[in-house]
């Protein structure tokens, strides 16, 4: 089969709807899916997520018409994309199209936020914990240094404690930051219970979703997150560069200002216009309203392009069947790792496709895990993560546990 024909039929390929089985996903189908899974044991999702045989072709097909002008042009119908990625995105999490901006990483719209709030002038404080992101943590140091009360809430035994949180916010705190599903080992915060605890105190609550969006479920409304991000190259099945800002609609403009602005003029002289409007400015502009007003610049056709194809994918399969399989392996692993010596920092009955565990020897365990095929993280020196997602299945945990024996 040529390249042609092969875009072709990958294109009208049914997605994963065409997997199910008595109205639930065939996964041994959806690895399919998956070159990379044939490759290896690849349990790393936590790090960067494979992509999809429909999200490589759909960026093939940009590539064509980039490279060679073949097939349906992407400019400038590529909007249809980048729209279709928003909306599929906030049925995701369960929150309106007008509270979705594009965003180059999570990162960025966590500083964003702050920027936007300037917490710091109004002598509030922020609280956090240190199972947040790393580099997170770093944002919040680098503004402590500038004069913003930080509080960092330590972990208890690898989750955090209600009761340590109730202590950290008091009147003056304007935002409660966490990871809904920490990078650590996978543990999901009670953000519910947070958010109580936040809403009571005039606070608000910023969630970084990057390690659950597209492996759980998650409702904003429901669990009372104000802000959140991610990008889409771990469990949302894209590639970096590209990702979401949720902003709840009567925060925008007003709690959360713009502090990066990006738009148009309009030129009322000549030669930018033959007939100038008389009593107009020389140089109007219109301020952008909605969720806009946090993006700057083009986003990357890559990304939304990919996105959209591997959001489609999510929604087909169903985040609640993609969490049961998922839990098929944890449970498994939560097992009979600890069995053979690999105690768990992830706590029991944890919903999430993520587990940590502590390894004796790191350079060792890696060492026999590379040479069988097995791909992990090692994470904090000696913490072993360990990410499950649809294309994985027991064949790779027995594959994953033969190495560790």
């Amino acid at each position: 089969m040529n390249r042609r024909r092969f875009l072709t039929a990958a294109t009208t390929a049914p997605l994963a709807a065409a997997t199910l089985k008595d109205g639930r996903p065939d996964f041994s189908a959806v690895r399919n899916d998956f070159p990379r899974a044939r490759l290896s044991a690849y349990f790393d999702n936590a790090s960067c997520h494979p992509l999809s045989v429909h999200s490589a072709t759909a960026l093939h097909r940009y590539v064509d018409w980039e490279t060679n002008e073949v097939g349906d042009p992407w400019w400038p119908y590529w909007a249809k994309a980048r729209d279709e990625s928003k909306n599929l995105f906030a049925k995701l999490i369960n929150a309106k199209p007008t509270e979705i901006a594009f965003c180059r990483s999570t990162i960025e719209s966590e500083s964003n936020l702050l920027n936007g709030m300037n917490i710091e002038a109004s002598g509030g404080n922020v609280v956090t914990n240190d199972l947040h992101y790393s580099a997170a943590l770093y944002n919040y140091k680098m503004r402590q240094q500038a004069g913003l009360d930080v509080r960092i809430v330590k972990n208890r035994d690898w989750v955090t404690d209600i009761r340590d949180i109730e202590k950290a916010v008091d009147r003056k705190t304007k935002l409660v930051s966490l990871a809904l599903v920490s990078n650590v080992n996978g543990y999901l915060q009670d953000v519910k219970a947070i958010s109580a605890i936040a809403h009571a105190h005039g606070a608000y609550v910023y969630a970084d979703v990057i390690q659950c969006a597209g492996a759980i479920p998650i409702d904003v409304k429901a669990m009372g997150i104000d802000f959140a991000a991610c990008s889409t190259y771990k469990w949302l099945m894209g590639v970096k560069g590209y990702g979401f800002f949720y902003v709840r609609e009567d925060l925008q403009g007003s709690v959360v200002k713009p502090t990066q602005h990006s738009g148009g003029v309009q030129f009322n002289y000549g030669p930018w216009t033959s007939e100038p409007h008389a009593g107009g400015e020389d140089v109007s502009f219109k301020p952008v309203t909605g969720p806009g007003r946090y993006e700057v610049s083009y986003p990357s056709y890559e990304g939304a392009i990919a996105a959209q194809e591997s959001l489609k994918y999510i929604h087909a399969l169903g985040v609640d069947n993609i969490r049961a399989h998922a839990r098929s392996i944890t449970d498994r692993l939560h097992k009979e790792l600890p069995a053979i010596g690999y105690p768990s920092i992830t706590p029991k009955g944890n919903e999430s496709p993520i587990c940590a565990f502590v390894v004796k020897d790191p350079a060792k365990t890696m060492d026999k895990l590379n040479k069988a095929k097995v791909h992990v993280a090692m994470r904090f020196g000696n913490k072993m993560r360990i990410a499950a997602s649809v294309f994985n299945n027991q064949e790779d945990v027995d594959r994953l546990l033969a190495a560790l024996a």
